[in-house]
């Protein structure tokens, strides 16, 4: 490992920007801290029950009839809901992403209404493993699954589809015939048309260029692969229900649940603590299980428990997608036309399918794609039987970017140029010029540590090692995300900062924490907006459960957004904390409070800095009320565009065996400013095991003939581990400013969404040949050299 090289910050601040550890990293190392399945235990919650739920072990069947009699009479059974149950039957058709968890929505305004694809509970299973036709409450887990087992279904096993383009041909076995007729989901109002961004004349732009290339690729659809599995108790008593869950959205989970259910808001409490790493998994939160459990634990009178076992969290999946790309340039390498279209596999239900598609994309097409004249995206999101396909770390981007670095990397080659010369020639922003200050920074500062002029050379044509091992190095680039006036949907971001008597401070900035690191940054935000007072980050208190009922709103942490929104807000209340000291000063100095201010916890008389006291003793000779600020504030909502992000790679692969080895990665981000930076190196390193997985080892495995997957464990699913990561060189750079105190942007969500390319463009120049698809098995390797 490249020991980190501490960045240079814009502005020398006292806190933001440190590097020191996270303030919860005590109590997680020494494992304190408590997650929801340490919480929910029988001795907290005596006569707590255990939910499962029937899973189809068909790729595509509908449930005939159901007899639960025999479950219902196993001893310690409490319960049994099926189908047929009118509780049951009456739910509403739904989805599992309302929202994306920027905010909180209606049942009439989810984010995808025309997708409402899902019955809890239904008696119809669109992919092996659905959840489907009845759910156990009994007093232990065994003897719940014991009981399923004795639930006798008749089923109709119907034909099942499993590739997109086989969906979509005429024929096909139909997954949701109300919704996609021939399995294409029709178009929305959010994501748009099939043609979804047009701009320009991309014919004509197509006519005009003088090299043109065309490429595929095609991503896969990795699992989240979150340590903290989904898990929830669900207490009904009398008219008011309690949830304690690893949801990462509490308000949102609590208005999912008052809709369905038809409860009023305040009768639904929802508790949320620490999440052991969520991914985008948490982005479809909106979960049938909440439902199911919810009704047994009214049916019983008791506490009822769900959680997934990890097979079953193989649950959803990042979106799979093939790209296609075509671009056109003139020679000297100006980009007159570009055109990409992606098919990508839904999987059994939609949820979040067109954020990945059409959403993200059209995002970038504005934060990159602004100085191309002529722009044309196209897509189709296609029911198949698989896992549902939806969020996970760097959505849609990951996947585009895999067919946006191969485009460049193409077309530099056709035209003659270094790809990065063609990159800093064509994109940026639509609030900049070319070329982009923060992608030539990240594109030079990546050039240099990987040794880019030294170690590139012709496709193919570098030295040998070992006889059979060749080197070869690559990059891929990508706007950031996000900066702040791209989360305006949030709302008012709300927090509370009470500064007590001695100076003690908690802040009330509530987000569930999934160990990003965004609490640390609230906290060093708090300490460098309060630092008037002469205190540090050890002197705040951050309260880390979120309650709906005694908490404010959350901040969801999504975008990797919370780490500057909630310090923004922050800055501004510490301004009134510090009003507000003043006035209560202005009457023990009998002094005008514009005549004094504060430094270091003392107040003075500005024209006398010598005569003064300290804020301790103005509280203790006052009224000993402590001060309380809260204050909500939308986001900044002025356009700035959005730094870059870049990741370089360094590859050997073996000619002889096909195995890709990365030697080297580095990880680029612009980050505005650094919040935290040993928290923002730290989300760069982790972010390669996710990328350099998705790139060389995971995969999905479904048996062709019966639509079952195979490999829903950790030793058949391959994670990277330890032992596979490369020398990885973490760089953060503060070129790009945005809005407000500090101009931050969010970077965990993206740090992986350039290596998977990075990697593909190093084989490249390695071995001379291009593999189109990720994971970079070993016989995809020997087939493009021709050895297999």
């Amino acid at each position: 490992m490249t020991p980190p090289r501490p960045y240079t910050p814009r502005v020398a601040r006292k806190f933001i920007g440190a590097y020191r550890p996270r303030i919860d990293a005590l109590e997680k190392a020494s494992g304190k801290v408590q997650f929801v399945d340490d919480i929910t235990l029988k001795s907290r919650f005596p006569g707590m029950l255990y939910a499962k739920v029937m899973r189809s072990p068909y790729a595509h069947a509908r449930i005939k009839s159901i007899d639960a009699s025999l479950a219902e009479q196993l001893p310690g059974v409490k319960a049994v809901l099926t189908c047929k149950d009118p509780e049951v039957s009456s739910l509403k058709p739904t989805s599992a992403g309302w929202t994306d968890g920027v905010d909180t929505v209606s049942y009439e305004r989810m984010m995808w209404r025309h997708f409402r694809d899902r019955r809890v509970l239904g008696d119809r299973a669109c992919w092996a493993t659905d959840e489907v036709g009845a759910v156990v409450a009994a007093e232990s887990e065994q003897i719940a699954e014991e009981a399923l087992r004795l639930i006798k279904v008749e089923w109709e096993v119907l034909p099942f589809v499993l590739d997109p383009m086989e969906a979509m041909k005429p024929g096909a076995p139909v997954i949701h015939p109300e919704i996609a007729p021939r399995n294409i989901l029709p178009k929305d109002a959010v994501g748009g048309s099939d043609v979804f961004v047009d701009k320009g004349d991309v014919d004509k732009g197509f006519a005009r260029a003088e090299v043109v290339i065309e490429a595929v690729s095609v991503h896969h659809n990795a699992t989240q692969a979150s340590l903290d599995n989904w898990c929830c108790l669900v207490d009904w008593k009398s008219d008011k229900l309690t949830v304690m869950s690893n949801s990462y959205e509490a308000d949102q989970t609590r208005m999912h649940i008052s809709q369905m259910l038809g409860l009023p808001i305040n009768k639904v409490r929802v508790i949320s603590s620490y999440v052991g790493g969520q991914f985008g998994r948490g982005d479809t939160g909106d979960q049938p299980f909440f439902l199911f459990t919810a009704l047994l634990s009214k049916k019983t009178g008791r506490p009822v428990k769900f959680r997934h076992s990890r097979r079953e969290s193989f649950h959803d999946s990042r979106q799979p997608a093939i790209y296609t790309g075509k671009a056109g340039a003139k020679k000297d390498g100006t980009i007159t036309s570009m055109y990409f279209k992606s098919i990508g596999n839904s999987g059994a239900y939609a949820d979040h399918t067109m954020f990945a598609l059409k959403f993200a994309p059209t995002e970038i097409t504005e934060v990159a794609l602004a100085h191309i004249p002529n722009v044309r995206m196209e897509s189709y999101g296609v029911y198949t039987n698989k896992l549902p396909a939806c969020m996970m770390r760097g959505v849609g981007n990951s996947q585009f970017n895999l067919i946006f670095g191969h485009v460049v990397d193409m077309l530099a080659e056709k035209l003659g140029m270094d790809p990065i010369d063609l990159a800093l020639k064509n994109f940026g922003h639509e609030w900049g010029g070319l070329p982009d200050k923060s992608l030539k920074a990240v594109l030079g500062e990546g050039a240099r540590r990987i040794g880019w002029r030294a170690k590139r050379h012709k496709p193919g044509a570098g030295p040998v090692y070992d006889r059979v091992k060749k080197r070869g190095v690559g990059f891929s680039f990508h706007p950031a995300w996000h900066a702040e006036w791209q989360e305006a949907r949030r709302g008012e971001i709300r927090v509370r900062i009470t500064v007590n008597p001695d100076c003690s401070v908690v802040l009330d900035a509530p987000t569930v924490e999934t160990g990003t690191g965004s609490n640390t940054c609230n906290v060093l935000g708090c300490a460098e907006a309060l630092g008037f007072l002469g205190i540090g980050p050890g002197d705040i208190v951050w309260p880390h459960t979120v309650d709906t009922e005694t908490s404010l709103k959350d901040c969801v942490q999504t975008d990797s957004a919370v780490s500057y929104l909630q310090s923004e807000v922050v800055a501004h209340a510490a301004r009134e904390v510090k009003r507000r000291l003043l006035e209560k000063a202005a009457a023990l100095i009998k002094a005008k409070p514009e005549d004094l201010d504060i430094a270091g916890g003392r107040v003075y008389r500005k024209a006398a800095p010598a005569k003064g006291m300290t804020v301790r003793d103005i509280f203790r000779k006052g009224d000993m009320l402590p001060v309380v600020v809260e204050m909500g504030r939308p986001p900044n909502a002025e356009k700035t565009g959005v730094p870059y992000i870049a990741n370089f790679a360094e590859v050997e692969v073996d000619t002889s065996t096909g195995r890709t080895q990365v030697l080297k990665l580095v990880v680029l981000n612009d980050c505005g400013t650094v919040m935290y930076a040993s928290g923002a190196e730290a989300q760069q390193i982790g972010g390669q095991v996710m990328g350099l997985g998705e790139a060389l080892t995971e995969e999905i495995i479904y048996d062709e003939a019966t639509g079952v997957p195979l490999n829903f464990n950790w030793i058949d699913y391959k994670i990277a581990t330890m032992a596979d990561m490369p020398d990885i060189d973490p760089a953060l750079l503060e070129v790009w400013r945005g809005a407000g105190e500090y101009g931050a942007c969010g970077i965990g969500e993206g740090t992986l969404t350039c290596t998977p390319r990075a990697v593909l463009n190093a084989v490249y120049n390695a071995i001379g040949v291009r593999i189109d698809d990720i994971p970079v098995k070993p016989e995809k390797v020997l087939k493009a050299l021709g050895k297999a």
